[in-house]
């Protein structure tokens, strides 16, 4: 499409104004210029086509669709037969219109004082302008805005004639690829197929937010679309609750006690260890003692309820993980160090929280960051600190530690205490409280938008 207009100035220097008017020329010359067009919307529409949506009307059993899809499959040979035929057309447009509609200027121009030296360069000139401007705005600029406004249903309108074109010429237009791609391996650049055109994850999540900007996607369909892109960049510890967090039942209790730590932990699994907590074993479901009845529970022990129980290392993401949750059927998995010592369990609402933020049901206890005021947070000493930025916009700085009580312990040295207070750009995270040997709620402040600089880290230690 770029070198049409070359191709017209060319082709036109080739012919010489003057004579009788031929209209078959003419004629012809407009049938060149529809062709023009048909091939700039035939590669155009291709190109902006979404690839889904044609995929989804062929599979519907659309004959246009299974056309245009086969097209789309082998892109370097569709295009290169959409190119071959604009440069036939624009070359033919400007050997044969040109010099027709210079004659009719200079059969015009024969009539007038103008010296008749004079008489053919003008009329070439004027021809040479209607043609290119003919070319320029009827055979490109218009088919590429129709195709770019309505690119599936020009695909397929389009599908039967040019599918028809590139198999008559099909030998012509590999050879021509062929010679192409030697061309660009000369200059060391190794050409591409249709399948390297594929976007990355990050690509993705380019167009995604261009997509929430323009309106076409909106917040909330972004946000769960941008977190399904980075669950491989996600990996189990990150998402897990800790082993200290867990509540487990001994393989030898009574299967009745499940329903009484679920009663009072408001957790329906629960890890089953067999000797001490260490040697995990399986996972019980208090639906599975519930749907017995009370004398079919007499002599029952945990142990002979539990189910199997999935183990996966600390390092896999969670892409591959719920793949491997849906596969074994699990709503469950322990997670495992390098060591093989069990570090936690995640579940598949942890999973479907990193899509869609937290879940909270009647058994939760707090958010795990709630605003106090304009620029204060509370938030959960687990909470991790790609969450803790998103939603406060507090960025800590890189380390080998994913929450906040990491975090904190990594740059105190040691173990947190109540009232330790850490002070990064202008921020304040303050130990409110303590879980066990962690932080429990931390105070998160902004800095005030009047404060100087505030980039070192300064450190208050609590009692």
């Amino acid at each position: 499409m770029t070198g049409g207009v070359a191709g017209v100035v060319v082709a036109a220097q080739a012919g010489a104004p003057g004579g009788a008017v031929s209209v078959p020329a003419l004629v012809l010359g407009i049938v060149l210029l529809v062709l023009n067009g048909f091939f700039v919307a035939a590669e155009i529409a291709l190109l902006a086509a979404r690839r889904a949506r044609i995929e989804e009307r062929a599979e519907a059993g659309d004959k246009k669709a299974l056309i245009a899809a086969g097209m789309l499959a082998e892109l370097s040979i569709t295009f290169s037969g959409a190119q071959l035929g604009i440069t036939m057309a624009s070359l033919g447009l400007g050997y044969v219109a040109e010099p027709a509609v210079a004659t009719v200027f200079a059969n015009l121009l024969g009539q007038t004082a103008l010296p008749e030296a004079a008489q053919g360069g003008i009329a070439f000139a004027i021809a040479l302008a209607i043609v290119v401007f003919l070319h320029m705005v009827v055979g490109e600029m218009a088919p590429k805005n129709l195709a770019l406004a309505r690119a599936e249903d020009v695909s397929l309108m389009l599908a039967r004639p040019f599918r028809a074109f590139v198999w008559v010429l099909r030998p012509l237009i590999v050879f021509l690829n062929w010679l192409g791609n030697l061309l660009v391996r000369a200059v060391g650049v190794e050409p591409v197929s249709e399948h390297d055109l594929a976007q990355s994850p990050a690509e993705l999540a380019l167009a995604l937010r261009e997509s929430v900007e323009e309106g076409t996607v909106t917040a909330v369909e972004g946000r769960v679309l941008s977190a399904a892109l980075s669950l491989g960049s996600i990996d189990a510890e990150a998402a897990m609750t800790p082993r200290t967090d867990l509540e487990m039942m001994a393989a030898d209790a009574p299967a009745t006690e499940v329903v009484t730590l679920s009663e009072r932990t408001g957790f329906t699994r629960f890890p089953v260890f067999r000797g001490d907590q260490d040697e995990i074993v399986g996972l019980v479901h208090v639906k599975d003692v519930l749907i017995l009845e009370p004398d079919e529970l007499d002599g029952v022990m945990t142990a002979d309820l539990m189910r199997p129980i999935m183990v996966v290392p600390e390092s896999r993401d969670l892409e591959h993980l719920l793949g491997d949750m849906r596969g074994e059927r699990s709503h469950a998995t322990l997670v495992v160090d390098e060591y093989g010592a069990t570090i936690g369990m995640v579940t598949l609402e942890d999973v479907l929280e990193e899509l869609v933020g937290e879940i909270s049901d009647e058994f939760d206890d707090a958010e795990h960051i709630r605003s106090i005021g304009d620029r204060e947070w509370t938030v959960d000493g687990l909470l991790r600190r790609d969450e803790l930025r998103r939603l406060s916009g507090l960025e800590l700085p890189d380390g080998e530690t994913e929450t906040v009580n990491g975090w904190l312990m990594e740059t105190l040295g040691r173990l947190v205490r109540g009232g330790d207070e850490v002070v990064h750009d202008g921020w304040t995270i303050r130990v409110v409280d303590l879980n066990g040997r962690r932080a429990g709620t931390v105070l998160v402040k902004a800095p005030e938008p009047a404060e100087g600089d505030a980039n070192e880290v300064h450190m208050a230690t609590g009692r």
